[in-house]
């Protein structure tokens, strides 16, 4: 699978986007630990980093992550961590609530799902964001990277998680999910 190039990071900052569209799709709490899986730039990190507890931002290419510490500036409850893919360098049972935005489609490692079962705690959930393979369009990743929304719900079912909610809009779907 193909990683986002940082040389095209600029898109990610793009006014169109809006990251409390996704943010509303699991309650966010004060008091929660939050996941940005595939950080980026920081599009959910910053405006995380207002709103919880804390914020781990982690990402796989330094570079996208040279990016989000230039914007972070002050996010001091954020953490951001460079991670390899079978690996996600957060404590076992830490996190509340975790967001994984546009990266499904780059996981190589599937390992990658038993580590994220693994970060959150019991009654956590996890929401799912990503180019939607039965969509029309010509943006996002090639066709044959890309899911649908049932190959996803299926993916992270097969990895201990409950789907409880799940959409779709223009090109992308949704999916949230709960560890029990």
């Amino acid at each position: 699978m193909s990683k986002f190039d940082p040389e095209h990071a600029d898109k990610l900052d793009s006014k169109d986007r809006r990251p409390e569209d996704i943010l509303d799709l699991l309650g966010i709490e004060a008091e929660d630990t939050v996941l940005d899986l595939g950080a980026g730039t920081g599009f959910l990190t910053i405006p995380l980093s207002k709103m919880v507890n804390k914020v781990y931002a982690v990402d796989v290419q330094e570079e996208m992550l040279d990016k989000l510490r230039k914007k972070c500036g002050r996010c001091e409850n954020a953490e951001i961590l460079l991670n390899r893919e079978g690996h996600i360098p957060v404590p076992s049972d830490d996190v509340d609530k975790a967001f994984l935005v546009n990266v499904l489609h780059e996981i190589d490692d599937k390992g990658t799902f038993d580590e994220l079962y693994r970060v959150i705690k019991g009654g956590g959930k996890i929401c799912v964001v990503d180019w939607d393979k039965d969509a029309e369009g010509d943006g996002g990743p090639p066709l044959q990277e890309r899911f649908t929304l049932g190959g996803a719900v299926e993916l992270l079912e097969e990895h201990g998680f409950n789907a409880f909610t799940s959409g779709k809009r223009e090109d992308h779907f949704y999916a949230c999910f709960r560890k029990e």
